[in-house]
Order: C-alpha cells, then sequence, then structure tokens
C-alpha cells in the first residue's frame, strides 16, 4: 500500500500481502534456502527430527550369515573390528548421536560422507564431512573425492571415504531434495517472517493516514518518511497502546485489517507444510497436521512411514557400509551389516504373529520361515522344516468328517 493520499492496494490477499510486506523489504530468494539453513522450516525440522530420531535409536550389527543344518542363518560378531567401530565411531559422538547426524545429512544433502581414519590395518574412527566440501568424481581411472582444505582442493580414492547417498541423477552424487523444493520451503520460512513481524507488532492492522479536506501534503519526501518512522517507533510492538496526538492537518482512516481466515494464512501454512511433506514422502501428521488424524490412521501411517521413509534410509546406509567398511576377506565370509529395525518397523507385534500364525496354518510357511522372518535362528530339533498341509490337527476335511 502507499502512504498519505497516494495510491493504495485494497483486499490484498495472504501471498500478495507476505511478499510484499517481507519478500520485498527483507528478501529471501529461494536460492538462499540451502541443505544447512532449511531447518527454519517447521516442516523440514519436524521431518528432519522424525527420520534422524528412529534412526539414532536403532541398532546396528555386525552378522555372520552361514548354514545350519542345511538353512540359512546368522549370528552377531560382537568383536568384529566394525562392530567396534560402529559402537564408536569417534572420539566426541556417540552411536547414537554419529547416526542421528549422518541421516540428518542425508536427509537435507541427499548425501552423508565420512573420512576413515586407518592405522594398523583397521579403521579406527570416522570422521564426518560437511558435504559442501566433498565433490565426487567420475572418470576412467574411477571414482575419486575432492576435498577442500585450505589452499584449496585435493583429490582422495574413494577407498578412503564412507559415501551413503540417495537418489542421483548423475549415478554419483545423491540429489538433495531441499534444493529441489526451495520454493515451497521459502514460502514457509516467510510466513513464519510474516506471522513473527505481524505479532511483534501487536498484531494490530495497518494504520492509515489521509489528508483532511483543505490541507496539502508534506512539502518533501524526507518529512513524510521521518514521519512514518516516528510514527513507527512510537506506537510499534509493546508501545501500540501509547496515547496518540495527530498531526494537525491529518486524520486516522478505518484501518486495513489483515484477518488472518480472510487472507488465508492459516491455509496457506497447511497447504505449504502438505507440498513439502509429499515432496519428502512423510505423512502429514508427522510434520504436526492433525487435523484429519485417528487412532488408527496415525497408527498405520507410522508403519507407512517406517517402510517407506526410515528403511530406506537404513538400506541406504547398510549398503554403503558394507561396501566401505568392510574388507574383501569380511564379503567372501558372508559378512553384512543390518539395522535392526523391530523396534520401529514391528511394532505391531501381535497384529504381525496373527497373519503369520494364518500362513502357518494355511501351508504357507514351516516354522523356520516363521523364526527367520522374526531374525530368530531355525530350530534346534527337525521339526522347524514341517509344513501344515491341512491345519494344525493334521487332519483334511474328508478325514474330520469320516
Amino acid at each position: 500500500m502507499r502512504w498519505f493520499g497516494k495510491k493504495e492496494v485494497k483486499g490484498a490477499q495472504f501471498e500478495e500481502v507476505l511478499m510484499r510486506l517481507i519478500a520485498a523489504r527483507e528478501g529471501i530468494p529461494g536460492e538462499m534456502v540451502t541443505p544447512k539453513t532449511c531447518l527454519a522450516a517447521p516442516t523440514v525440522q519436524a521431518i528432519d527430527t522424525a527420520i534422524n530420531r528412529r534412526l539414532s535409536v536403532t541398532p546396528v550389527h555386525v552378522y555372520e550369515k552361514f548354514m545350519e543344518n542345511g538353512k540359512p542363518a546368522k549370528r552377531k560378531l560382537p568383536d568384529h573390528p566394525i562392530s567396534q567401530l560402529l559402537a564408536r565411531p569417534n572420539s566426541w559422538q556417540s552411536t547414537s548421536d554419529f547416526m542421528a547426524d549422518a541421516s540428518s545429512t542425508w536427509v537435507r544433502w541427499g548425501n552423508f560422507y565420512a573420512w576413515k581414519v586407518e592405522a594398523g590395518g583397521k579403521i579406527r574412527e570416522l570422521l564426518p564431512l560437511s558435504p559442501d566440501q566433498v565433490e565426487p568424481k567420475l572418470e576412467k581411472t574411477g571414482l575419486f573425492y575432492k576435498l577442500q582444505e585450505e589452499g584449496g582442493t585435493k583429490p582422495y580414492p574413494h577407498s578412503k571415504i564412507l559415501h551413503a547417498r540417495g537418489r542421483a541423477v548423475n549415478f554419483i552424487e545423491g540429489d538433495s531434495p531441499i534444493k529441489q523444493i526451495q520454493t515451497a520451503i521459502m514460502m514457509e520460512i516467510l510466513a513464519e517472517k510474516y506471522g513473527e513481524s505481524f505479532f511483534r507488532n501487536g498484531a494490530l492492522p495497518l494504520t492509515v493516514f489521509q489528508y483532511m479536506s483543505g490541507f496539502g501534503a508534506f512539502k518533501t519526501e524526507e518529512e513524510e518518511t521521518a514521519f512514518v518512522e516516528s510514527f513507527k517507533a512510537a506506537f510499534g510492538g509493546a508501545k501500540r497502546f501509547n496515547a496518540m496526538l495527530v498531526p494537525h492537518g491529518l486524520e486516522l482512516r478505518d484501518p486495513i485489517a489483515v484477518e488472518n481466515d480472510k487472507a488465508q494464512f492459516i491455509e496457506s501454512r497447511k497447504l505449504q507444510r502438505t507440498i513439502i511433506a509429499g515432496a519428502l514422502g512423510v505423512p502429514v501428521h508427522l510434520a504436526g497436521d492433525l487435523e484429519r488424524a485417528t487412532f488408527n490412521n496415525v497408527e498405520q501411517q507410522d508403519k507407512d512411514f517406517d517402510l517407506n521413509v526410515v528403511l530406506p534410509v537404513a538400506k541406504s546406509f547398510e549398503s554403503a557400509m558394507e561396501r566401505d567398511l568392510l574388507t574383501e576377506q569380511d564379503r567372501d565370509s558372508n559378512v553384512i551389516i543390518r539395522f535392526n529395525m523391530d523396534s520401529t518397523l514391528r511394532a505391531a507385534f501381535k497384529e504381525r504373529q496373527e497373519g503369520l500364525k494364518i500362513q502357518r496354518e494355511m501351508g504357507v510357511i514351516n516354522p523356520d520361515e516363521w523364526r527367520e522372518l522374526e531374525g530368530k535362528n531355525p530350530r534346534a530339533d527337525d521339526q522347524g522344516g514341517e509344513y501344515w498341509d491341512q491345519g494344525p490337527s493334521g487332519q483334511g476335511q474328508n478325514d474330520a468328517e469320516t
């Protein structure tokens, strides 16, 4: 809007008010929304927290796969060097800290890098690297990483780096989802700034002055600006209830109210939250939108979140750690690295067991297959491979009628 008899803007909607009062004055171009600054958006903060907290409490173990009584089995290797490394990645991060930071970096950047500190032929520490200081390059001689150091960049072979990533358009460096939805995140940050500015000013409507009949304007733009600034200083924020004396020749008009419902402030906030959550593949209730949530659908959305969001991130780290941390001898010996997702993916124990029970009684699975699905080794006796063809009684329908 314009002041003192100049052109006014009437019926401004939220987006126009937002962009004109905030963006034009303070300026937050989309390019300034980066993986480092994106957490200023509440939706991104909520999603990042939901993912990194789940993975930070999920145990990760080193296993050895083997055959037992002709059946596949696995056992933990707590004394394996990589088990000890994952239990203490470095001197200042616990396993929980390391995975929280690593998964957050993965979510925001699409990549996680760590420098492998080796001594005596073993990896002693994993030192996290900021993704903006690492550039992977694939050439005819192989893959290497350019690291920014004092005095410039230096290339290192891929054997020195642990690299976990998400989808990569160039097949090398993971794509940052934050960079791909910068505009949506920018709009949410701008809405935060708009709300902060609006309520800091006491949530007052826009004040409009007009010249009384027979009076002219200020002599200069400087005088006009000085009056506006003095008015804002005297009555802005906590001073909004101060007594006001309007200069001779001016009068207050009805204020222009920026009502949240009419300006679509709340609706716009909800829309941005939904867009960001959808782009990151996360149920909106984990971003704080409980408007349509019920006990049953939130429980199902939690399962979908674990299956479609947390599990892919965990699998990315498993694959990267097996490739970059295990030796050729380990891989030849069927050593694997796995997150124990029982605490997240398999929270609904009763429901899962009822489904497996139906499969068992229908002859779809045997006890050992059931145990394998539950992460257990086969039975020690020879009964684990038997199927029920006619149900637990062992009798078919004809036998029962007889």
